[in-house]
């Protein structure tokens, strides 16, 4: 069997971006905020204007890092059972979004700033849900805004089971973080053999690492935390309005990043993953469910399995504005082709209006979409079993195969997908059922979940210690 896999681009395509990433980080360079990553970088071999910041690497440097690193990220729950693994020739994974102001209150539908309570709402949520896989957190505006991240970290760990990804406000921040995890996992070493944060760190488009987040780098890669390096073009102004453009942008932005990453800290896990958006040219916003997204999700997809081996992560669950048969059909476009891209690892469910709210609906109808979409990845088996023809011999002209063991067996084994919000009646019944909407049937999903689902505690010591070092931070940063 060959799985569905889409290509956008040729091989010669692929190395026209790649050569052209090399050259503008050779001959442009990025401005690298921290002093002491230039000086690892000039050891390394790097050519850096410490006046100006820029360093320039030279093409062996990026390609001599890319062949020494991990091509595997595990996203590692609080239990084994909850694990999610990229690795190329795998299922893909997915994750919600991270970074969201807003909610939509599940009773009400008013759209309006989170709380902590939504976070504890929505991780509930995503504990129960099977096809999301990782959490990424809100930032709510009712807990203490200089530690609402430690806060926000605290409640993840506390009300769900799997990985998650988490971004700090600075880089002390991110010391109490790691305390958390580290009172979580037990010792250093269980921390880096099982990553039950990943960090979230930002390269500004164009071109630009900020001090604080090269901070942030450094100290994830000594206790080995995984770290996504949220890297965003926008198509038309802060990267070329063309697509081949934006991608040999970002695509160097993310080299020189990694390459940063691996000198300071050897092994250091760094998922292959940008995310660009497209300008809408009328009024500067950033979008991210156009058809050009589509397309750049399929892209870096191609480009991570194909050119370098990386199992790719992407905004396949991405959509604009907050109205549900818009956010359906972007989500499902950017889906389709991130997924039949080869992606690892889908990024977003559960969030709207770019990614600036989250909706406890919308994650639940994105696991429906997500169960759709792993049905397609797996493609058509071809064997002699599923081929059948001892079956159709069978049953003949004119027969039928609704009674036949084979199809019982194989609509078990789930080669038919079964929906649980989606509606596969016709009207008449549908009527009949009451005639609910997508968005009824997602809310009594979801309140239903919050009624009968229940997550397993952490012990009572490790929950004493969260809140300790909550506490603390509270009482040194506020």
């Amino acid at each position: 069997m060959i799985k569905p896999y889409l290509r956008l681009l040729s091989g010669d395509d692929l190395k026209k971006i790649h050569e052209a990433s090399l050259s503008i980080l050779e001959n442009t360079g990025m401005l690298i905020d921290h002093q002491e990553a230039r000086n690892m970088l000039q050891e390394a071999g790097a050519n850096v204007d410490h006046e100006k910041k820029i360093v320039k690497f030279p093409p062996e440097l990026v390609e001599e890092t890319l062949k020494n690193m991990d091509r595997t990220i595990l996203h590692a729950g609080r239990d084994p059972e909850y694990d999610a693994v990229l690795k190329i020739g795998e299922d893909f994974c997915t994750r919600t979004a991270g970074g969201a102001t807003s909610y939509i209150d599940l009773k009400t539908g008013d759209y309006r700033r989170a709380k902590i309570s939504d976070l504890e709402e929505f991780a509930t949520l995503v504990d129960a849900l099977p096809n999301v896989n990782a959490v990424g957190t809100l930032h709510c505006g009712d807990i203490p805004e200089q530690t609402a991240d430690i806060h926000c970290l605290q409640t993840l760990l506390e009300k769900q089971r799997k990985n998650i990804v988490h971004n700090a406000f600075t880089v002390k921040n991110l010391e109490y973080m790691i305390e958390m995890m580290l009172a979580v996992r037990g010792t250093k070493e269980k921390l880096k053999e099982r990553p039950l944060v990943h960090t979230i760190i930002a390269v500004l488009s164009p071109l630009y690492m900020p001090e604080d987040d090269i901070d942030q780098l450094i100290l994830a890669g000594k206790y080995g935390i995984p770290t996504g390096v949220v890297i965003m073009p926008s198509v038309g102004s802060a990267s070329p309005i063309t697509l081949a453009g934006t991608l040999a942008q970002g695509n160097a932005e993310l080299l020189g990043s990694i390459t940063l990453a691996q000198v300071a800290n050897p092994g250091h896990p760094i998922p292959y993953f940008f995310e660009p958006t497209v300008t809408e040219m009328k009024s500067g916003d950033s979008l991210m469910g156009t058809p050009e997204s589509a397309m750049l999700c399929a892209a870096i997809a191609q480009l991570g399995i194909e050119f370098y081996g990386f199992p790719p992560n992407g905004i396949g669950l991405m959509s604009d504005g907050a109205i549900c048969e818009q956010t359906l059909f972007q989500k499902a476009c950017n889906g389709v082709m991130q997924c039949l891209g080869g992606g690892s690892l889908l990024i977003a469910a559960g969030a709207i209006d770019s990614v600036l709210a989250i909706s406890p609906i919308q994650l639940v109808i994105d696991d429906e979409i997500i169960g759709m979409l792993h049905r397609i990845s797996r493609g058509i088996e071809v064997n002699d079993d599923t081929l059948a023809l001892d079956i159709i011999d069978k049953v003949g002209p004119r027969g039928s195969f609704l009674a036949q063991a084979h199809t019982v067996l194989h609509l078990r084994e789930g080669d038919l997908f079964n929906p649980h919000i989606f509606d596969w009646n016709k009207r008449d019944k549908w009527i009949t059922r009451g005639a609910k909407g997508l968005e009824q049937r997602a809310r009594e999903k979801a309140m239903d979940i919050l009624k009968n689902h229940k997550v397993d505690p952490l012990p009572d010591n490790v929950l004493k210690e969260l809140r300790a070092i909550v506490k603390k931070a509270n009482d040194t940063l506020v």
